[in-house]
């Protein structure tokens, strides 16, 4: 059990270098745990809600309810990942309003412009560059089909991990509220 309260929490036995491996460790399992909950959510909206409410804009043709469904999926994973985040990769002692709103900010820039854009362009490069609608299965298991519209929602995930850890790390854990084990301060006697 030690061992495993060691890699959750870190620990002051920890080096420097293992305390940066545990935190990256961490990030990498708590963004796959995000990626699950954003995930699971689109599928389970995508199942349940089948209508569609087309727009088109520029010229271009696109389902509203898949952004609606983008936007439930987010909301879902950004709480996710702020209390995962805080607890087990950045273990912050900060201020919670000034962290989540940190958060949130960070999580809307990577929204709108992964989430939203990058998924929107790839859909499109997919339709229309491509041909492929995205309903298009790829392949079956029972009676789930598995589209490139949910391939598309992987790819997209991935960078959303990546950049979502860049801003968590640069915005929004200030160093001073970490719980920092793995640094050992070195005193000088004179």
């Amino acid at each position: 059990m030690g061992a495993i309260k060691t890699v959750l929490f870190g620990g002051e036995h920890l080096t420097e270098g293992q305390e940066k491996f545990r935190k990256i460790f961490m990030y990498l399992v708590c963004g796959g745990f995000t990626t699950v909950v954003n995930t699971v959510s689109f599928l389970v909206f995508d199942l349940l809600v089948t209508q569609e409410v087309n727009l088109s804009i520029f010229g271009y043709e696109f389902d509203l309810m898949v952004l609606l469904n983008q936007i439930i999926a987010w909301i879902l994973a950004v709480v996710a990942a702020y209390v995962t985040n805080r607890i087990f990769v950045f273990r912050s002692s900060g201020s919670i309003i000034r962290e989540l709103l940190s958060f949130a900010a960070a999580r809307v820039v990577s929204f709108l412009v992964i989430e939203l854009g990058i998924f929107s362009l790839m859909i499109a490069i997919c339709e229309s560059g491509f041909g492929i609608p995205k309903e298009t299965a790829m392949f079956v298991i029972g009676s789930f089909s598995f589209t490139y519209l949910y391939l598309i929602k992987v790819l997209n995930s991935i960078f959303v991990v990546v950049a979502n850890y860049v801003m968590s790390k640069i915005f929004v854990f200030k160093k001073e509220d970490l719980k920092d084990y793995g640094t050992k301060e070195v005193t000088e006697e004179a």
